[in-house]
């Protein structure tokens, strides 16, 4: 096995992808075994367990502390899981206080408890999880239903925009009638545009960490590929997207000026390009904001694997 696959699997380089401290290139390869290999799936999970228990007994110092503060509670999901632990904590503390015999207090012939109020320590204890562990539930079943009610809103958006790229291929099909009939092609022979198949793919704002890579099945009779990229904010008046191919950095394909729509309670760009241009591998769309004065910056890359069927 290369030392490059060895390194997937020992706890400080994990730990630095955990943390945010590896490079893009390394952490969208951790990214993409976290989906696809399940033994590693399951030592992230490990890893990332005693990073966090770690940060609750208070045992990391200097640079890892301070990048833990700045980069891994940047998620809302990490923020809950060390908010459950540090609950388990404070629980598992206030338990051992409790049990903790008294030398000044309790006399000679007290000392040893009588089996009831053991028993009945015990299950005060009991119940003390089990509502920590409800309210945990709670509080993740109430995060689950407001993320799949922002999937339904954004996939509406997909849809209208899905039927408003429809319109304007109709509408160019209409300005290019002159171009159709010196190339002899027969109104009969045009493609109707009501019959294009099409397949779309909503990708989040680009995040580091443990968020899976998104795939889109591309089947042969795919006329286009709807993307859907969601901004974490909107400070540009046009964008404009780069399809690239990762493993040589070459643009395969590139989109015209295009305007921020609305997706509920966000922005968003989104473009249409034509199937055939893709093979079955990983793209990266690259998102450059156009500046008023002139001038383009990038504003995030998003990462997607195309399987061909």
């Amino acid at each position: 096995m290369p030392s490059s696959e060895r390194n997937l699997f020992d706890d400080q380089y994990v730990v630095r992808y955990l943390l945010g401290d590896l490079p893009a290139e390394e952490a969208e390869r951790l990214d993409e075994m976290s989906v696809a290999n399940d033994d590693f799936a399951w030592r992230l999970r490990g890893i990332e367990n005693d990073l966090v228990d770690s940060y609750v007994r208070s045992e990391l110092t200097g640079e890892t502390l301070r990048q833990f503060k700045s980069s891994y509670m940047t998620s809302a999901r990490r923020r809950e899981k060390v908010e459950f632990a540090e609950g388990l904590r404070r629980f598992q503390l206030a338990e051992t206080t409790a049990n903790k015999p008294s030398r000044t207090s309790v006399p000679f012939w007290g000392a040893v408890s009588p089996p009831w109020i053991a028993l009945k320590l015990a299950m005060s204890a009991a119940a003390l999880m089990i509502i920590v562990v409800a309210g945990y539930l709670l509080v993740e079943n109430a995060r689950l239903r407001r993320e799949i009610n922002d999937v339904r809103v954004q996939q509406g958006s997909i849809e209208q925009r899905r039927l408003q790229l429809e319109r304007e291929l109709n509408e160019q099909r209409s300005a290019n009638s002159e171009w159709q009939k010196k190339s002899e092609l027969s109104p009969s022979a045009a493609p109707d545009i009501g019959q294009l198949k099409t397949v779309s793919l909503l990708l989040p704002p680009p995040t580091r960490g443990l968020s899976s890579l998104k795939t889109v099945t591309v089947h042969g009779d795919t006329d286009l590929l709807v993307l859907l990229l969601t901004l974490d904010s909107a400070d540009f008046p046009r964008y404009r997207i780069t399809l690239k191919d990762p493993a040589t950095n070459a643009a395969v394909w590139h989109s015209s000026e295009l305007e921020a729509v609305s997706t509920g309670e966000g922005k968003a760009v989104s473009v249409g390009l034509r199937a055939g241009l893709l093979k079955q591998q990983i793209y990266i769309a690259e998102v450059a904001g156009l500046q008023r004065g002139g001038g383009a910056r990038i504003v995030g890359d998003y990462p997607f694997h195309v399987v061909l069927r």
